[in-house]
């Protein structure tokens, strides 16, 4: 076994020599270690990772010919807060020179979905840290900011940090501290105890509270919010509930604001995550299925979750779906609340507990409350029926058709209910 020690956390030129060296080498993945240098200072004056990726002279007799996107999603996918992502890199770089890998052609394979996740994280985050930096010294901040960042993403932020201000500044994180004297750019290491408390964990390590530099959203600007795209712009940071920080993005809802219908649903899932769009994976699919055949245009509804981020658990690879816990569903209806508020829909399907919770506030129970017409506070109607992930979670093939036609036959009521006008009830 082979240790490979790299000087901090985004040290992707020792990593890119290292991985060069040993892939012409032939070495398999599991013959190498991957270690950070512990309390490691940075004394070069502007670290660029983007640099990383130059060839030296040295290297130009037998380059790695790597694509570009590869490249991109490597220099993207190292700032990933992840132990095991070097390793990750490496074995992806091996494959591809070893084993012909293709990301293009192989798109599902468990190496590239967890790259391109890694990816997909690190842009978020990076969005995230620019708004906040520049909002802060905007409004004027000045001196030392304070940002709790989830990956390493200080120094590939540099540059933009020194375009956008000019006079000295300086930006502490856990594991990096950045400053600008106002004529060289230094680092060093960073230090949680000099970070104000913002979070306390719970027994399962999940983080709870809010940051006392970002604020839960305050209901009353919120409903300021007189457009979807207002009030979608206002959600993408938010961070009312432990989920913005494993999450990818902020899903939120999408459709017409003049949907008479309003289909509701319980969290994005793992696709829903990478692409920041409802409804666009295996449930999605379903759901579009079952549209099309009650004779319902998916373009002529509004799709939203009750919970806006994506809540998973790693197994190997993989992120498997965690249902989400009730103070997520809490934090997340202001959010529901507002996109009702702005629809106006006559009528609001629930697909699943989760979201019939949400909006009926007490506990649902789905045979009870399924396939029946009921009224809704405010004047608009609602419809109980399952979610389309379950009818994929169905362990035979009869029992997936049996349902499969119940979720159609409650739409094809959805279709009657709104081509008939709003009707009495039947109970």
């Amino acid at each position: 076994m082979t240790e490979i020690l790299l000087a901090h956390q985004v040290d992707l030129p020792t990593w890119r020599r290292a991985a060069r060296h040993h892939v012409f080498a032939g070495t398999p993945p599991e013959e190498l270690t991957w270690r950070v240098q512990p309390s490691a200072l940075l004394s070069q004056s502007r670290p660029d990772v983007q640099a990383a990726f130059s060839v030296s002279e040295e290297e130009k007799q037998e380059p790695l010919r790597l694509s570009r996107r590869l490249v991109e999603q490597l220099v993207l996918a190292i700032q990933a807060h992840d132990p095991e992502r070097f390793t990750l890199l490496y074995r992806l770089v091996f494959r591809v020179m070893h084993e012909g890998l293709d990301l293009r052609t192989h798109a599902n394979d468990p190496d590239v979905r967890r790259l391109e996740a890694l990816a997909e994280a690190v842009v978020a985050e990076t969005h995230r840290f620019r708004a906040d930096f520049a909002a802060y010294f905007r409004h004027g901040g000045r001196g030392e900011w304070v940002s709790h960042l989830s990956n390493y993403i200080v120094e590939a932020n540099a540059s933009y940090c020194l375009a956008r201000v000019a006079e000295p500044w300086s930006v502490q994180t856990g594991y990096r501290r950045m400053q600008w004297d106002g004529r060289a750019l230094s680092f060093g290491p960073g230090s949680e105890e000099r970070l104000p408390l913002l979070w306390q964990r719970d027994g399962e390590g999940v983080w709870l509270g809010y940051p006392k530099t970002v604020l839960p959203p305050a209901e009353e600007d919120i409903a300021q919010a007189t457009t979807l795209d207002q009030l979608g712009s206002e959600a993408m940071d938010c961070r009312a509930c432990a989920l913005w920080q494993p999450a990818t993005r902020t899903v939120f809802g999408e459709g017409p604001i003049t949907a008479r219908v309003m289909l509701v649903g319980e969290q994005p899932g793992d696709q829903e995550d990478l692409a920041g769009h409802p409804f666009v994976g295996p449930a999605g699919q379903v759901l579009d299925r079952a549209l099309q055949e009650a004779g319902i245009e998916r373009p002529d509804v509004y799709v939203t979750n009750a919970v806006k981020h994506f809540r998973f658990l790693w197994r190997g690879t993989r992120r498997l779906h965690q249902k989400p816990e009730q103070s997520s569903v809490d934090a997340c209806r202001l959010w529901l609340n507002a996109e009702r508020r702005l629809i106006q829909p006559v009528l609001v399907v629930m697909m699943g507990v989760t979201a019939a919770q949400s909006l009926l506030k007490r506990p649902v129970t789905i045979s009870r409350e399924r396939s029946r017409i009921f009224p809704l506070e405010g004047g608009s109607h609602g419809l109980v029926t399952v979610h389309p992930s379950y009818l994929l979670r169905l362990p035979n093939e009869a029992d997936k058709q049996r349902e499969y036609q119940r979720f159609l036959e409650d739409l094809q009521q959805v279709k009657r209910f709104m081509e008939e006008g709003r009707q009495q009830p039947v109970f």
